[in-house]
């Protein structure tokens, strides 16, 4: 099986969390990081100069054999079988995995600005309404944070969201506070998530994994 994982050349959660995956299944993958010429190509192609198709001109995207598919959950939730990190077999475990990956996509899509969002001071306000009390953003991470309590994930060491064993729900957490702590979101205070220990909690169990710690090493 030929895999080719394509992205841009950052560690941005929707990428990372498949990157990862295989990577942690030792799944051997090609791990394409394009330029911005190359993706000026696929908007007006479809296409990667190299005739591998985008189906959604839209990244990431994945090719398998020659096939080739977009969106984060497609990608992570087929990686994720093939690594072990999405649990076949176990169907509720799974959209609970997918409801995880679904809120920290719609969280990544609150961010983004609306349309016609001009100046600065336009910018930094509509962003910081994300996180006032009943702001987009801030009732995204309460709901995460609370489906992770329920979930009563803890050992004595670490906190994993399902059954105490890493999985694509731990990578997708992992990923989206890792981006919210980083300082790269215009407006967005990194001790914003400090606010929400569950997530917190997975957040330092990812991070001292040492499969984690080679691939950021490795990568970054």
């Amino acid at each position: 099986m030929k895999i080719k994982l394509i992205y841009f050349n950052f560690p941005f959660w929707r990428a990372e969390i498949s990157r990862i995956s295989l990577f942690y299944g030792n799944i051997p993958f090609e791990d394409v990081r394009i330029s911005s010429d190359d993706f000026a190509h696929v908007k007006a192609t479809g296409t990667l100069p190299d005739g591998t198709v985008i189906p959604t001109k839209a990244l990431p995207c994945l090719s398998v054999d020659g096939v080739s598919f977009c969106q984060t959950g497609a990608i992570a939730r087929f990686c994720g079988k093939l690594s072990g990190l999405y649990p076949n077999g176990n169907n509720v475990n799974c959209a609970l995995i997918d409801q995880v990956i679904d809120i920290c996509t719609d969280m990544t899509n609150c961010i983004s600005y609306p349309i016609n969002t001009e100046g600065e001071a336009n910018r930094k306000s509509f962003r910081e309404s994300l996180f006032e009390k009943d702001g987009k953003l801030s009732k995204n991470l309460e709901s995460l944070d609370s489906i992770v309590e329920r979930q009563n994930c803890t050992t004595k060491d670490a906190l994993f969201f399902i059954d105490d064993n890493l999985s694509l729900g731990d990578l997708a957490i992992w990923g989206i506070v890792k981006w919210l702590k980083s300082g790269v979101v215009d407006f967005i205070p990194t001790s914003l998530i400090d606010n929400y220990s569950h997530l917190n909690g997975i957040f330092n169990s990812v991070s001292k994994i040492s499969r984690i710690k080679e691939w950021q090493d490795k990568k970054h």
